[in-house]
């Protein structure tokens, strides 16, 4: 039996990563729960024709990832985590500053969110090489479910914060009083979060953390071959694509949404129910995956499930005349919606590495990454142009497309790796004994 180490320190590189994770994603979302507050405040300023600021913003982080994804993992690959990430926290720094410093320009805020958006694709696809050099195979899904889970935590922050700083009430003649300060507190934090990240990252460690190391000379061509020739995995591609533009049309619209409802003030509460449905389905439901060796089964259960949460939404006032409120009933399904929706990302993703055999998963999470962001800028951008004549129809579009994805994740074959999946990874974990250093 070999021996290998594992170091302390690396804690404080997860640490980091969450830090870089909280700062980007915060950015990316700080204004959805006041959206009307946003697009009263930079009135005048916009000479796109059918965009909104506040959607236009969150577009910029779609599309500016989709084109940026594939050369920042080339900049990883060719300059190591050490440049790639302090490059990451540099224009973060830089970005977070710049807002706060013009925030009453709309011009210099939308190319500030454009910086931040190259940030945010330098961060999220070093994640997976960071965890694979400082944690041992034992501890690696932990480590990446633990950074998964603050992007969550991070859209829970701006649900709750941001109405919080600035004042929402409609009737009040202070109404939109507070959006510069808030501004201010976000950029310092996210500056600060980044500095401190910059300061503790290392390449790697001084020994190799487990025998079981990835395939750093897969082919990104190559891989495209080989997902091109597995059905089921092109298929939850698309399918876990459906999923995340949903909910990414979803967050950033969550203002417009609580409008739709009857919630007169931006108050972030269909937000925040989301987000605490969905992170507890989040745990659970991958769980009892594990559990039952069960990819298929789950991430169907949930595809279904989603879509009464959000008929729920839908028809709220109509079943709020019968039962409880509109209101009870709106939060009542977008927390299941939530539930479900969050569910089948961490389930999608492991599902799709098990039917990736001869792909590393590195090469899939960023593949699944780039169609997913892409699909929802399409979405975004047909809300856009839409110029708002389908507004009030939007919740059933989501539905319609969350029904399509659905039928087809009947279609997929459950995975083949799932029932030897725990024998696989236990003949190489026993060859390892593992030493704190």
């Amino acid at each position: 039996m070999k021996s290998v180490k594992v170091y302390r320190y690396r804690w404080l590189i997860l640490f980091s990563l969450m830090l870089l994770v909280l700062a980007v994603e915060i950015q990316w979302m700080n204004l959805a729960p006041i959206g009307r507050v946003a697009n009263l405040y930079y009135t005048g300023q916009l000479y796109v024709k059918f965009s909104s600021p506040v959607d236009l913003l969150s577009l910029t982080y779609m599309l500016v990832f989709v084109f940026a994804s594939i050369p920042s993992s080339y900049a990883i690959h060719r300059f190591g985590i050490n440049v790639s990430i302090r490059i990451a926290c540099s224009l973060i720094i830089f970005a977070s500053l710049s807002k706060a410093i013009y925030v009453s320009s709309f011009t210099i805020f939308l190319f500030s969110q454009f910086v931040m958006a190259i940030a945010q694709a330098l961060v999220l696809n070093s994640i997976t090489e960071i965890v694979s050099r400082w944690f041992s195979i034992r501890e690696r899904g932990m480590a990446v479910g633990i950074v998964s889970a603050s992007q969550y935590l991070s859209l829970g922050v701006v649900m709750v914060f941001s109405p919080l700083w600035v004042v929402t009430e409609a009737d009040s003649a202070l109404y939109g009083n507070g959006f510069e300060r808030m501004i201010l507190i976000y950029s310092i934090i996210c500056s600060v979060f980044a500095l401190i990240a910059a300061l503790l990252i290392r390449e790697k460690p001084p020994t190799p953390s487990s025998l079981f190391q990835t395939d750093d000379q897969s082919s990104f061509f190559r891989s495209l071959l080989v997902i091109k020739a597995n059905p089921s995995l092109r298929g939850l591609i698309v399918i876990f694509s459906i999923g995340w533009g949903v909910l990414m049309t979803f967050l950033s619209k969550v203002d417009l949404v609580s409008s739709l409802m009857g919630f007169p003030d931006s108050n972030g509460i269909i937000g925040i129910s989301l987000l605490g449905g969905g992170m507890v389905g989040a745990i659970v439901m991958p769980s009892l995956s594990d559990r039952f060796r069960k990819r298929k089964f789950f991430y169907v259960l949930c595809s279904i499930c989603s879509i009464p949460g959000l008929l729920m939404l839908l028809f709220s006032q109509n079943i709020g005349q019968v039962v409880f409120s509109p209101w009870i009933i709106s939060i009542i399904g977008v927390a299941i919606f939530g539930f479900c929706v969050l569910s089948t990302i961490p389930i999608g993703l492991q599902y799709a590495a098990e039917l990736g055999q001869g792909v590393s998963e590195e090469i899939i999470q960023a593949i699944l990454m780039l169609c997913s962001q892409a699909f929802g800028a399409i979405i975004m951008l047909v809300t856009i142009f839409s110029e708002g004549l389908y507004t009030e129809r939007l919740l059933v579009v989501l539905a319609t497309l969350l029904f399509a994805a659905m039928i087809g994740s009947t279609f997929l074959k459950e995975s083949p790796l799932i029932v030897t999946e725990e024998e696989r990874l236990t003949t190489v974990i026993e060859k390892e004994i593992v030493h704190l250093q």
